[in-house]
């Protein structure tokens, strides 16, 4: 009986071996399909996108000609209308962008376990009448540090500074906006250590991610220094503005006719309150914190999109030395290097509590059976 039992419980999980092979196979090759359709698509538009470009580089052009030959305009080494050139790469990497962020998601979407639809709060615990599935131990619960930071990368991206001193305002406020996200991590990493039930390897693993973000934050303290010395004229001209100094100004002069306007870090606003909210979480199960091990790599990437979002529109946009945006860069690689290491968390997390885990994914003689383990 027990030999049928045992042989009736493998051909089950190869069933199930099979099932999840098949489904992420699928998803896998409609990934690539959309990846590859993302890449036609973004080349499509960029080639699209091009043509008026050139033909407004060429009218700029000419004009630029015929009013310097007309002692109209100086004589200078730069060329007319060269931003029109920039039209078809900044269209072709928005909707590259746009359409791998869709298939990204659709993946997600369809690797992704059932989810519950009863989900913790912050400083709530799991109700008890909630059951699990068994086929992944805390994957059916949301990670409250990636809701937060989700919400961090899709507020920044609606974020258009005004002027270059709100500019300023994001580099300054770029360790700042990283140190909130690094105490989150470091809170979770006291709590492993001091309040879970949990191996003390995985409180010295968070505690890695943690120094490798600190170690970001710490990077990131350089961008406003060397903003500020490489643009010491430009600042100068707006926070201390000689007898009318708009009329340097490349284009009109101000409505209001104001010159310093000094604005508050919006990247630090929306990071603060990663580390509020965290300060008050207290998950009541260890599913709860197993989504927690397992939602950082996607958080910490939530973050990086938010710094590479700065340094591409630095790059594009805005008119700073190159050094700017590769120290923005080197910040980026560092938040990437943290995500890297955080990917080790849930699977280290599996093995050090494989036979905690193993009484929830594949409790004997049921779970009223197997929770009659349960500690008082």
């Amino acid at each position: 009986m027990a030999r049928s039992s045992a042989v009736q419980g493998l051909r089950e999980r190869i069933r199930t071996a099979r099932r999840w092979l098949a489904r992420n196979g699928l998803a896998m090759a409609a990934y690539l399909a959309r990846s590859a359709g993302a890449k036609l698509a973004a080349g499509t538009v960029g080639v699209l996108a091009a043509v008026p470009g050139l033909l407004f580089k060429g009218l700029a052009a000419t004009c630029g000609v015929v009013l310097r030959w007309l002692r109209l305009a100086p004589r200078t080494g730069r060329a007319w209308g060269d931003r029109f050139l920039a039209w078809g790469p900044r269209a072709a990497r928005a909707v590259h962008r746009w359409l791998m962020r869709r298939a990204k998601e659709k993946f997600t979407e369809a690797t992704r376990p059932d989810v519950a639809t009863v989900f913790p709060q912050p400083g709530r615990s799991l109700p008890a009448s909630l059951t699990f599935p068994n086929d992944h131990f805390g994957g059916d619960l949301v990670s409250v540090f990636k809701t937060e930071t989700e919400a961090v990368r899709e507020a920044y991206a609606r974020y258009e500074p005004p002027m270059m001193l709100a500019v300023a305002a994001e580099y300054w406020g770029l360790p700042e906006g990283l140190t909130s996200t690094a105490e989150a991590v470091r809170q979770l990493a006291v709590n492993t250590a001091e309040k879970y039930p949990a191996d003390a390897k995985m409180a010295d693993l968070v505690a890695q991610v943690y120094a490798l973000i600190h170690q970001a934050a710490q990077k990131a303290g350089e961008v406003g220094p060397l903003f500020a010395k490489l643009h010491e004229h430009d600042l100068k001209r707006l926070e201390e503005p000689r007898n009318n100094e708009h009329m340097w100004n490349i284009l009109e002069r101000r409505q209001d006719g104001s010159y310093s306007q000094h604005q508050p870090s919006h990247f630090v606003a929306v990071c603060q309150d990663i580390a509020h909210v965290y300060a008050r979480y207290e998950p009541g199960h260890m599913r709860e914190v197993a989504a927690e091990f397992e939602g950082i790599p996607d958080g910490i990437e939530n973050v990086a999109a938010a710094v590479d979002l700065l340094q591409v529109r630095s790059n594009d946009r805005y008119p700073v030395e190159k050094a700017v945006v590769d120290a923005i860069a080197e910040v980026h690689t560092l938040l990437m290097q943290a995500a890297s290491a955080a990917q080790e968390l849930m699977p280290s997390f599996r093995r050090l509590h494989a036979p905690d885990i193993s009484r929830h994914e594949a409790p004997r003689n049921g779970e009223e059976g197997e929770a009659m383990w349960d500690a008082p």
